[in-house]
């Protein structure tokens, strides 16, 4: 295997966002996750590994995984194997030596969790204050400007570290080249060729990674990771129209009985109708955003909402915040939707 090094120019610096290559949207922003709160679940070393992403605080979950991961606000996972669930981001150590890791590699490839990968080295390196690397690898020299192209669009993220292309028949040459003390970051198996290699038979990631290996997974962001206090942005149903008009000068306000999500009402409607009535009188069915649905969905309310913040709900329709206009927005250009 050959070492090109076409970018290894240490920083990277800010560039203009560019269009995303179809169905590969989601590593384009929203793939770099938030480290802010990063939960973990029992296992060897989730908790080290939370502690070293997380920005905050690393909470351990017990208990009901979605309902603790909604709750919580967690932004990403560490838990000690990939499963089905697929509310947020997960990285699962395997092996992983702390006191022994002098370097940090992320090998990235063309599947959906690369952009992840390399934010998930580059904040661990980051925690231990040692060297980050981002590599990928291109099985022929004509393969090479898509490799190249592949490191410069992490440009994007914001992400400092050094890059590196290789050229070889197999990704594995790439484990096998490491330092005996850097840590490897790798995205969830699929269908790549760079994942086949490093997950299939004969090359098993978790025994030849020098220093052990984080496999992540990213996730859409969800609904719930934006969705902030609601107080003052709803009103009851036994609140007169008139006092409705006093508290709420927005546009359309989420209407909840019993904390419960049960109409909207328009500031049209409250101001056509009598003072003396009820808002229930006046509101109109609800429209909302489930916790675990992607922002798009709320991204595609903001139009019915024009510019109130979009209530969030939860699966018993009890209201559990809002997003508010400005985090829809920021959403919308962070390239939330999905692809």
């Amino acid at each position: 295997m050959s070492d090109d090094r076409p970018v290894p120019d240490g920083p990277f610096e800010d560039a203009p966002s560019a269009e995303a290559p179809a169905g590969d949207r989601d590593v384009r922003g929203e793939a770099v996750q938030s480290f802010r709160r990063v939960a973990w679940s029992r296992g060897a070393g989730c908790s080290d590994v939370a502690s070293l992403l997380a920005t905050e605080t690393s909470p351990r979950i017990v208990g009901d995984l979605r309902k603790a991961c909604i709750g919580q606000r967690v932004d990403v996972l560490v838990t000690r194997k990939l499963s089905s669930f697929d509310l947020v981001p997960v990285v699962v150590p395997h092996h992983v030596a702390l006191d022994e890791i002098e370097s940090v590699t992320a090998a990235v490839g063309t599947g959906p969790h690369s952009l992840f990968a390399a934010a998930v080295a580059v904040r661990v390196a980051a925690t231990l204050d040692v060297p980050a690397v981002v590599a990928t690898v291109a099985r022929t020299a004509e393969d090479l400007p898509a490799a190249r192209e592949r490191l410069s669009g992490l440009k994007e993220a914001g992400l400092r570290a050094r890059t590196i292309a290789l050229t070889g028949p197999s990704p594995v040459d790439l484990v096998e080249s490491l330092d005996r003390r850097s840590l490897l970051v790798v995205g969830a198996p699929g269908g790549s060729w760079l994942q086949r290699h490093l997950f299939g038979a004969g090359h098993r990631l978790i025994v030849s990674a020098p220093a052990g290996a984080l496999v992540v997974r990213s996730q859409h962001r969800r609904c719930f990771h934006l969705a902030s206090d609601s107080a003052g942005f709803v009103v009851g149903t036994d609140l007169l129209v008139k006092d409705a008009l006093q508290v709420t000068p927005l546009p359309v306000v989420p209407v909840a009985e019993s904390g419960r999500l049960v109409g909207v009402v328009r500031r049209e409607a409250l101001a056509s109708a009598d003072g003396g009535d009820a808002v229930a009188s006046v509101m109109e069915p609800p429209r909302f955003a489930r916790a675990d649905e992607a922002l798009d969905v709320a991204i595609g309310l903001r139009g019915f909402f024009r510019g109130s913040p979009v209530p969030v709900v939860d699966d018993d329709d009890t209201l559990i915040g809002v997003i508010t206009a400005s985090a829809v927005d920021e959403a919308d250009g962070n390239g939330a939707s999905a692809p």
